[in-house]
């Protein structure tokens, strides 16, 4: 028995608490550095389509979104050290669909768009995608949303980055107002000269932090360098200077959101405009399950935890539910601020608590400060942000463009799917680009799988039973087994590869009898590829070939569903084989029967057998002396596994059937079949080893030839000539075996 060593004394319980708290109280903190500057910067491209002077709002949503979404998530735990926020993904949608808001027929008012009424229309859209989110969770889908192909998800991220370095280009410039692109590169004349050198500063700022601390996080070491620069330049050159972000809304958290959502309804329209958004709320909420499940991809691997998929978007969408309402933006997952509590030494949902605190305190206690930070550093931080946004996959991929020569064509079609989501994004809309970018992956797929299901064709000269026949049979075999066709198929056999399969049917040639078709490695067969097995059939009986199906079994759910589309009509059950190898048999027996050949019609002599191979009269019959003859029923052991090898036997009618057992012995699988004029056991007797299998006779009234071990070295004493002559049949018995085996295993992998 193992004792465990002597412990010393346990820390006391409320020790332990409070050292977990205090790692905890880090944890939060140490995120909430990071947390901070991003939502400010995703604050302000969130209603940077309404105007400068709803920045503030933009900003104060942002910072809510960590404050009421950690509130949420920390009783709905799915990730270690789990902390929401808002995201630009997300918020890339949200700014999207605000401008396609503001556009909006039905809500023009006489000065111009309601304001007010597409703001509350933007919060109940993240709260139909909060709802969404938790129907996902809860029917299950946390695992099958992340099957969306991922050269679209990195197309719909640097898709999000060319929104965000377009949208930055006016507060980079330090303009007032709001405006496209175009309009913004117009009147660069009117620019604010310290506004684009803010900007750079806090992105060279942010990305060389790393290179010369790993305390503070790059975003505030951005967000100092911008402001400083800022106050510098405003102070040296008064009218050098760009816009700051203003006086915040309330922070207090009030549902003053929800009551605008409720207001809503009220409307005469607002089935309509419901209707209009639903769309959007469900892309919204794609784009933050995908976001938020990548993001615990990374964090679990951090962390070295597992998290709960299902949870997590039910978290998400609860979390992004209350958001809405109390007027923040969708709360969703992220890498950076988990992990950052984590290093920090944040283990529990106190720490996701205590970051939602700080959060709170930080933009109440500071919201004059918050008020004077510069529109231009916020910019800086996004443009960092929308770099970080290319992801190494992508980065990676383009750069593999100019070396790897061998896949050019595959990577070129991947840079294309992620430039064409990209892009479309950019020039039409999120919900179309999500549409091109999954058509296109589809369709590639489909292409690429549906080429050829036939992984090998090969004919019976190149692919034989294990069923070892005499020499006569083999010898009336040999000119005809070629008329055996086998296409060895893989995959998938559905609508995009019956047509490659039925083609090669029919191209097989003209004295073709028997085509196999082994399923072996087939994974799944539709609708389709059942109707083509249909018409195969037909046409190869009018051309008088029959088809055979191997590892198709009538008691399996593969056959019970061939039989329920009706094959069976056609290729009947009986042409249905648990392996290729009794296909093959079948085969070949059929082969052999059409050219008069009967193997098991009368006792075969001795001298008729192998090991009598080039014996003359006196010889043969000499050892024949030396022989046993014994008879056997169908089914009756010749030897078991284990017995003493000291026998070599020779079959005079019927055949013998070599078995190994498989798992616990219930199970068998066969090695070989031995038909009349073969010898077997042959091994043993010369090593004079155990028997490595079972031998049972198959066929009624089966003959076998014994040779004793005793027997033949008697009879290499009394006449060395005569043994050495049988050992040389042996061996040549044995080296064509080792040929036959030869040739079969260049047909397998």
């Amino acid at each position: 028995m193992v004792t465990e060593p002597p412990k010393g004394p346990a820390a006391p319980r409320s020790r332990r608490t409070l050292r977990a708290l205090g790692d905890d109280l880090a944890g939060g903190f140490s995120a909430t550095l990071i947390a901070v500057p991003q939502a400010m910067s995703l604050g302000i491209l969130v209603f940077a389509a309404l105007g400068p002077e709803y920045a503030s709002i933009g900003v104060a949503a942002a910072l809510l979104t960590s404050v009421i979404g950690n509130l949420v998530s920390a009783g709905i735990p799915a990730v270690r050290c789990q902390i929401v926020g808002a995201r630009a993904s997300t918020t890339a949608v949200v700014a999207g669909f605000t401008s396609v808001l503001l556009a909006h027929p039905a809500l023009q008012a006489a000065r111009g768009p309601d304001i007010q009424i597409v703001i509350a229309l933007v919060f109940l859209t993240i709260l139909l995608a909060g709802v969404f989110q938790v129907g996902f969770g809860l029917a299950g889908l946390g695992r099958s949303i992340k099957f969306v192909p991922y050269p679209v998800v990195a197309g719909f991220m640097t898709g999000v980055a060319l929104i965000i370095l377009a949208s930055q280009v006016r507060p980079l410039l330090g303009l007032d107002g709001s405006g496209s692109l175009i309009a913004s590169l117009a009147e660069i004349g009117n620019a604010k000269p310290a506004s684009p050198l803010v900007a750079v500063a806090a992105v060279l700022a942010a990305w060389a932090a790393p290179r010369f601390t790993r305390r503070v996080p790059p975003l505030f070491c951005g967000l100092l360098a911008g402001v400083s620069l800022h106050y510098v330049a405003a102070a040296l050159f008064p009218s050098s200077t760009g816009p700051v972000v203003g006086v915040l809304s309330s922070m207090v958290p009030l549902p003053d959101e929800a009551a605008a959502i409720l207001g809503l309804m009220h409307r005469d329209n607002f089935y309509a405009l419901f209707v209009f958004i639903l769309p959007t709320a469900l892309l919204l909420a794609i784009v933050g399950s995908l976001d938020g499940l990548l993001a615990a991809v990374v964090v679990d691997s951090v962390t070295r935890s597992r998290h709960d998929s299902n949870r997590l978007l039910v978290g998400q969408g609860v979390a992004s539910i209350f958001s809405a309402g109390f007027g923040a933006l969708p709360a969703v997952g992220n890498t950076h601020t988990p992990i950052a509590n984590f290093q920090a030494g944040g283990r529990t949902p106190f720490s996701t608590l205590f970051h939602a605190f700080f959060v709170f305190m930080v933009t109440f206690a500071l919201q004059p400060l918050v008020a004077r930070v510069p529109i231009a550093a916020l910019a800086g931080l996004m443009i960092y942000i929308a770099f970080s946004l290319v992801d190494r996959w992508t980065r990676d991929l383009i750069g593999r463009l100019l070396t790897d020569h061998e896949h050019r064509g595959e990577i070129l079609v991947n840079v294309a799917i992620v430039l064409g989501v990209a892009f479309a994004q950019l020039l039409f809309n999120v919900m179309v680009a999500f549409a091109i970018g999954v058509v296109a992956a589809v369709t590639l797929l489909l292409v690429k799988i549906s080429g050829s299901p036939v992984r090998r064709h090969v004919d019976g000269t190149e692919r034989a039973s294990l069923k070892v026949r005499g020499a006569e049979a083999c010898a009336a075999l040999r000119p005809i087994v070629n008329q055996i066709q086998i296409l060895e198929l893989q995959g998938e056999l559905f609508f995009g590869t019956t047509d490659r399969l039925q083609e090669q049917v029919e191209a097989l040639p003209e004295d073709s009898q028997y085509v196999i078709l082994d399923f072996r490695r087939v994974n799944e067969i539709d609708a389709s590829g059942a109707r083509m097995l249909e018409v195969i059939g037909h046409r190869a009986a009018r051309r008088g070939v029959r088809v055979l199906l191997s590892h198709i079994r009538d008691d399996e759910p593969r056959g019970k569903y061939l039989r329920a589309l009706g094959i069976g009509a056609v290729v009947g059950p009986n042409h249905w084989f648990t392996d290729l190898d009794r296909a093959l048999e079948w085969a070949e027996d059929r082969l052999l029967d059409k050219v008069g050949f009967r193997e098991d019609l009368a006792e075969l002599p001795p001298g008729r057998m192998a090991l009598f191979r080039g014996l003359d009269e006196r010889e043969i019959a000499t050892l024949a002396g030396f022989l046993e003859r014994r008879e056997l029923r169908s089914g009756e052991p010749v030897f078991q596994e284990g017995d003493d090898g000291d026998c070599l036997y020779l079959i005079a009618r019927g055949s013998v059937s070599i078995k190994i057992k498989l798992g616990d012995g219930t199970r068998a699988r066969r090695l070989a079949t031995f038909t009349s004029g073969v010898m077997f056991g042959e091994m043993s007797l010369l090593e004079g080893s155990k028997r490595s299998a079972d031998a049972y006779a198959k066929g009624e009234n089966v003959v076998l030839f014994s040779l004793h071990a005793e027997r033949f070295r008697a009879l290499v004493r009394d006449d060395p000539d005569l043994g050495l002559k049988v050992f040389r049949s042996i061996s040549t018995e044995l080296a064509s075996r080792l040929r036959a085996t030869t040739a079969a295993m260049r047909t397998f992998d």
